[in-house]
């Protein structure tokens, strides 16, 4: 490939963000597409935390570590498993007390909003065509021509990223596989000065994140920065259980005190420091299933596009998602980089290869710490801290 070519991304989320940085880093031009109209258009969803061999490896390489220790929340690493009838299976002991003493942990959060934006501040003006929803990739004359909504011209590139999430657009160009409803449905709900008006609430889940589990669904309660808390009431339903209940009428109508009230009957006779977040008055309210790919996906590698996280590997949330998108950002940035004038057979074999390692590790990291083993019977919550024990045992064995 010549120098000259170009590199095109669809998709502002993380994954795109993080390559494009490292590619601008190493003077290959880059171009982002990305449908929404702007950058504040759409909420971002609640708080990541970073995990020192993927997400923090990322920001190293984009040169951003510092600038990412200013809005991280070191101080929010904790979490507990807590029963249905509010028995504490789980508590990160030495984790909370470490950071009681002012120490910091290996996986601080940071809300994702603030994360994006310090990636789009750092690439080059004008890098983000922003509105620009894609429809279709087609490869033709030894490009790819990325055909646009709203009957903008086609842009021609060399090599296309995909980096538009789940349902991708880039996705068919490479793979037929589409994702499936993975049973389980969460609403997610958006509550703001919680410390302020909500003490008992705020102080319930003051660590970071506590997980109320049973009976085949969860109050799942994420503090965020800036006083806000981001709950996610989550069900094992068939997708048809949304509007047999009124769930969907009601959120996509803004009803949410009346859609509080119907979470509320499903979550009769479970704690009260859990059902209490489905008490108070909320900012906004969305319902979202989960999808994921019923099996490893895999594609014969083309020279001129290529995929990266939800687009290649979307699962139920299992903690890895945007640390493994950020992560493969990086790396094909740096792929791209040391490989942008190699001839097609060499381009291809470091395509490949990347692909192939990528396709390995985002197919289900640790299948007992996702939400879909989380979310099930009356003992979930005493099987989920069984698992996060095992998982930390296996850890510090590993550091040792």
């Amino acid at each position: 490939m010549s120098s000259q070519r170009s590199i095109a991304i669809v998709g502002a989320g993380l994954g795109g963000l993080v390559c494009a940085r490292i590619l601008q880093l190493h003077n290959v031009p880059v171009v982002i597409y990305e449908r929404e109209p702007t950058s504040t258009s759409r909420q971002q969803g609640g708080s990541l935390d970073m995990h020192a061999e993927s997400g923090t490896k990322a920001l190293e390489m984009a040169q951003l570590l510092d600038k990412f220790k200013k809005v991280a929340r070191y101080e929010d690493q904790n979490m507990k498993i807590v029963g249905m009838d509010g028995t504490i299976h789980f508590v990160d002991e030495e984790l909370a007390e470490g950071l009681t003493k002012g120490q910091v942990g290996d996986r601080p959060e940071v809300d994702r909003t603030l994360l994006r934006q310090m990636f789009l501040d750092s690439l080059k003006p004008g890098t983000v065509k922003w509105n620009h929803g894609v429809s279709t990739v087609i490869q033709e004359n030894s490009k790819a021509t990325i055909h646009f909504l709203n009957s903008l011209e086609p842009a021609v590139h060399d090599f296309v990223v995909g980096a538009d999430g789940a349902w991708s657009r880039v996705r068919s160009t490479l793979s037929s596989t589409v994702p499936e409803y993975a049973g389980i449905t969460y609403v997610d709900i958006f509550l703001a000065d919680v410390k302020k008006n909500y003490p008992d609430l705020a102080a319930f889940v003051k660590g970071g994140m506590a997980m109320v589990l049973g009976d085949n669904k969860g109050i799942l309660v994420q503090k965020n920065g800036s006083d806000v808390v981001r709950v996610y009431a989550t069900f094992r339903k068939p997708l048809a259980w949304l509007d047999e209940v009124g769930l969907n009428s009601l959120v996509e109508r803004g009803k949410h005190a009346e859609a509080r009230e119907l979470l509320l009957t499903h979550f009769e006779g479970w704690c009260p420091e859990a059902t209490g977040y489905l008490k108070v008055p909320c900012l906004s309210m969305d319902v979202r299933p989960l999808y994921k790919f019923k099996n490893r996906h895999t594609w014969d590698t083309n020279p001129y596009v290529t995929l990266l996280g939800d687009s290649a590997h979307v699962t139920v949330p299992n903690g890895e998602g945007a640390n493994l998108a950020m992560l493969e950002g990086a790396q094909l940035a740096i792929l791209i980089a040391e490989n942008i004038s190699a001839n097609e057979e060499s381009w291809i074999k470091a395509i490949k290869a990347f692909e192939v390692e990528m396709q390995r590790r985002g197919w289900e990291p640790d299948d007992e710490l996702t939400l879909d083993a989380f979310i099930s019977d009356g003992n979930a919550a005493a099987r989920a801290a069984a698992n996060m024990r095992k998982m930390m045992a296996m850890a510090a064995a590993g550091a040792t």
